[in-house]
């Protein structure tokens, strides 16, 4: 009850406009939950985004519209979201906006201000920390979406919903905590953890043929494992955060002087996360191959998600504006999870390696 109280305290400190606070094991789950009390049909997604999303959509009876990536930025350019909505009757639209991988979308002033009946989802999932013209986000939006499991080591499940009108969500029991998340934990099992990875299969090219995403919503309370992590993150989190922007502009300056990579721009005026870093290679096979490598090599970055929602038939008819940018970005993301980077020994060995990457 302690991390409880500690959690909601530092939540209502930072997020004044939306007093409802709502915890479950999965984020997904909570916006399902949260959307079968609402009346709008449609909702706006990016294409450039986790495919169990438009897939709870679906389930929840809503429909569905994605709007292409720009490669540079990750997000949808604004242009299109608003021509999207000039079309439509805002008042029976939501769109979500994900500070995707946390670098932030800047436009939320706008798009209130155009479309003052819109319901704004800000996914905060990796973006706790991002600052847009100086302000946390919340401002703009009506709910926001904040991940607990990507924002730390150890446990695999926690989210929380805040919005500014109570919402009838049912409350459901705490998850118990799994040996896994408790050997995380633990410095000498995650080291031996480490070394069986480095081992596992490399980067497998995507299934093709498929009809639609699978899934189904996941019940229950954080683990307190997972209260209690997330509680001692918050409780040291600016200082955290200064240090994590602090190393994440570093790799920037530093991966931009190497020859084949490109990393992802910050919008004018906003400070990214610092969660991660991501830059695109030259290709598929480049990235897939130097991922694999740097693993093997105890270098652990991401490629983002396996698949996306052009991966699949039941969403084709879905892109307004097609979906060239975000495939390119599928093929050539990259991102680094600064928080397995705090040493400077482990940076200096990642910028090494991708230096020399044709022959790891």
């Amino acid at each position: 009850m302690q991390d409880f109280a500690r959690i909601q305290s530092w939540l209502r400190e930072r997020f004044p406009r939306h007093p409802n606070i709502y915890f479950g094991v999965s984020g997904t789950s909570l916006l399902y939950e949260a959307l079968k009390f609402e009346s709008r049909t449609l909702i706006i997604f990016p294409a450039f985004i986790c495919p169990s999303l438009p897939a709870m959509a679906l389930r929840a009876g809503k429909s569905v519209v994605h709007l292409d990536a720009d490669p540079l930025t990750l997000h949808p350019k604004a242009t299109a979201l608003e021509t999207c909505l000039a079309h439509h009757d805002a008042s029976n639209c939501t769109v979500l906006i994900d500070h995707s991988f946390g670098y932030p979308f800047p436009g939320l002033a706008c798009l209130r201000t155009r479309f003052p009946g819109l319901l704004i989802v800000e996914d905060c999932a990796r973006a706790l920390g991002v600052s847009i013209h100086g302000r946390f986000p919340g401002e703009h939006s009506d709910w926001v979406l904040l991940s607990m499991y990507k924002t730390i080591t150890g446990p695999r499940n926690g989210a929380v919903l805040l919005t500014k009108t109570p919402l009838p969500l049912q409350e459901h029991p705490n998850v118990p905590v799994t040996i896994r998340e408790r050997a995380a934990t633990i410095g000498p099992l995650r080291f031996f953890y480490d070394l069986a990875q480095r081992g596992r299969r490399g980067f497998l090219p995507p299934p093709r043929g498929l009809k639609s995403p699978d899934w189904t919503p996941q019940y229950g309370f954080p683990s307190s494992l997972c209260m209690a992590r997330f509680a001692a993150e918050l409780d040291r989190f600016e200082t955290r955060s200064v240090a994590r922007n602090s190393i994440a502009g570093e790799l920037v300056e530093k991966l931009s002087g190497i020859e084949g990579l490109e990393c992802i721009r910050t919008a004018e005026g906003c400070q990214p996360a610092g969660n991660f870093v991501s830059f695109k290679m030259r290709n598929r096979e480049d990235r897939d191959r130097t991922l694999s490598l740097l693993q093997r090599n105890g270098l652990f970055l991401s490629r983002t998600w396996n698949l996306l929602p052009l991966n699949y038939e039941i969403l084709a008819e879905t892109f307004l504006d097609g979906h060239a940018g975000s495939r390119e970005l599928w093929d050539r993301i990259a991102h680094i999870p600064v928080r397995l980077f705090l040493s400077e020994t482990r940076r200096r060995r990642l910028i090494q390696a991708l230096n020399l990457r044709s022959g790891l």
